[in-house]
């Protein structure tokens, strides 16, 4: 008898198991949503300063080099990696580029439709 009601305490207890899972499964999709909603802004700022970086590690670049032709006074980085103008400009340069490619995938594709081919009479 302890056994047919243990069978019928888990028998009743699995439909709520079964409810109890579709409501953590849609809990953990709004979290989901909310989450990439939150990633999207945040890289829709990222994207919106990268040229302004993009620019002012340039300019940086460029005092550099003017610094070594003697142009300027002295750079604020007078010893490691970062006192070279080609690791700036390149530094610049990446910049730019990733923003791009970053920009590029930020942008949903909507009505995207094949392009129709030319009529080819032969």
């Amino acid at each position: 008898m302890s056994v047919t009601r243990i069978g019928e305490v888990f028998g009743a207890a699995a439909p709520q198991r079964e409810n109890t899972r579709s409501q953590v499964g849609a809990q953990l999709e709004q979290v989901w949503k909310r989450t990439m909603a939150s990633s999207a802004q945040a890289a829709d700022v990222l994207v919106a300063l990268v040229t302004p970086i993009a620019v002012v590690v340039l300019v940086l670049g460029l005092w550099r080099l003017s610094a070594d032709m003697g142009w300027t006074e002295s750079f604020f980085i007078s010893g490691g990696l970062f006192s070279h103008w080609q690791v700036w400009i390149a530094l610049a340069i990446a910049l730019k580029v990733g923003g791009g490619v970053l920009a590029a995938r930020m942008v949903p594709v909507q009505n995207a439709q094949p392009v129709a081919k030319a009529d080819q009479r032969a």
